[in-house]
């Protein structure tokens, strides 16, 4: 039965194409046996609703052709910190768009067999499609920045699958962003604030760091910024409260650094977007100390 295969959805067009009645139909909702969320929808039981019955019905609504999409359909795929209140849906660009409580319908140009998981149900787009829509769709760019460098640190999706998933979308919104941010993903960033001081660098002309260089401080760490033939290494802090603990672990981490000769600056994720300059400043104070000698023509700021 359609419904069994649908955790209880149904389409009133479905169920009167079985057999049932109008008046049944309407018996059974109005007597609390059955629920009707939207018109043309209803769920065969009176208990709570689920996010997969939220999601299939959703789909009904939407009607043929439908595919769950961006954060509803990350999700399932293993996709964690991104999670939507509503339920994303893309359908075919000659579909008209409805409108329904806790729904988002988008149309799509794109919307091939190759966007969408063959066996998966509810339907849903695969992974590199979801998080490209959830980077265009996001409020704002350092959303965009953030879900894809998620899915990358999560080890859900590697950057060489997402960029079919962007190349073939000529007039996707942040278009430009999504790929500039791929590149930075491919060339060791980890966090949008590792891309944001990746973009320091170019503009100020600093040398390139290595991103997460693994060295032995007392055990395996990861320096977030490390200029090795300078033994510079910059930390950059995301968080403005911590529990003590992680507090103290990351002084002594950096403790451990000084002792083993490393120059250590840190710079909160704000101030790398309110005042790049100053953070640049003080990075190529610290190299200068330490041996570097910049490239004359690469230290004025790029525009």
């Amino acid at each position: 039965m359609v419904a069994e295969e649908q955790d209880g959805v149904i389409t009133v067009a479905v169920a009167l194409a079985g057999g049932m009645t109008r008046a049944e139909l309407r018996w059974r909702v109005s007597s609390g046996r059955w629920q009707q969320p939207f018109a043309g929808v209803a769920i065969t039981h009176s208990g709570p609703v689920t996010e997969r019955q939220r999601e299939w019905c959703a789909l009904a609504v939407a009607g043929p052709g439908a595919a769950l999409a961006g954060a509803t359909a990350a999700a399932p795929d293993g996709l964690r910190g991104h999670a939507s209140t509503v339920v994303h849906v893309l359908v075919p660009t000659h579909r008209p768009r409805v409108t329904r409580p806790g729904i988002a319908i988008r149309r799509a140009a794109h919307l091939g067999e190759q966007d969408v998981h063959p066996t998966r149900a509810p339907r849903r787009t695969r992974l590199p499609r979801s998080v490209v829509d959830m980077a265009s769709w996001a409020a704002r760019d350092d959303d965009a920045r953030a879900v894809l460098a998620s899915a990358v640190g999560q080890r859900l999706v590697t950057v060489e699958q997402l960029r079919p998933a962007l190349e073939q979308r000529s007039t996707l919104r942040r278009r430009a962003l999504i790929r500039d941010t791929l590149d930075d993903l491919a060339d060791g960033a980890h966090s949008v604030a590792e891309i944001v001081y990746r973009r320091i660098e170019r503009r100020y002309g600093l040398p390139a760091a290595q991103r997460q260089a693994t060295v032995n401080l007392d055990g395996r760490r990861y320096l977030d910024v490390w200029y090795e033939p300078w033994r510079v290494w910059v930390e950059i802090d995301g968080a403005a409260h911590r529990e003590p603990r992680q507090w103290w672990d990351d002084l002594a981490r950096q403790n451990l650094g000084v002792l083993d000769d490393r120059l250590v600056l840190r710079f909160p994720t704000w101030l790398l977007r309110l005042d790049p300059e100053h953070v640049a400043a003080q990075v190529r104070l610290a190299l200068h100390q330490r041996g570097w000698t910049p490239d004359p023509d690469e230290t004025s700021p790029k525009i």
